[in-house]
C-alpha cells in the first residue's frame, strides 16, 4: 500500500467518505470546494475506483489546473 509523505494510506472507504475528504482538501490546499472547481460526481468516481486518495487527486488536480495554493497568496 503506498503511503504519502501526509501519512495518508488507501483504505476501503465509501465514495461519500472519499468525496468528502477531497472538499476538505482542496479548502485547506486552494480554498476552493468541489463545486466551485466544477468537479462532478462521475470524475470523482473515476479516481476513487483508481484508489486514488484524496491528497494525490487534490495534488493532481491543481497541477492540471495550475491552481496556486492558498500559501502563495499569504492565506
Amino acid at each position: 500500500m503506498k503511503k504519502l509523505k501526509d501519512d495518508w494510506a488507501w483504505t476501503e472507504i465509501s465514495f461519500a467518505k472519499w468525496r468528502s475528504a477531497v472538499n476538505r482538501r482542496l479548502k485547506a490546499v486552494y480554498v476552493i470546494t468541489i463545486n466551485d472547481a466544477g468537479i462532478d460526481n462521475e470524475f470523482l468516481t473515476s479516481h476513487w475506483e483508481m484508489k486514488q486518495s484524496p491528497y494525490e487527486f487534490v495534488e493532481w488536480f491543481g497541477t492540471k489546473y495550475d491552481l496556486d495554493p492558498k500559501s502563495a497568496v499569504g492565506l
